[in-house]
């Protein structure tokens, strides 16, 4: 398992449509460039949910 990056991390949201044609569902992903370039962090189901994960991510107070 990679280290932990130092501080300040940063993290992106990026939504994608999953599923077959007619039967899509939107879900969010949280992406760093920690430990690889564009590396998937988490998946989320919920905008809401992406956000809190992405706040918690980059808080340096948080371990």
């Amino acid at each position: 398992m990679p280290n932990n990056p130092l501080y300040p991390r940063k993290a992106w949201i990026v939504t994608l449509e999953k599923g077959t044609p007619g039967q899509t569902v939107l879900r969010y992903q949280l992406r760093a460039d920690y430990p690889k370039p564009d590396s998937l962090i988490s998946e989320h189901a919920s905008e809401e949910d992406a956000l809190d994960a992405k706040k918690r991510y980059e808080d340096p107070d948080k371990t």
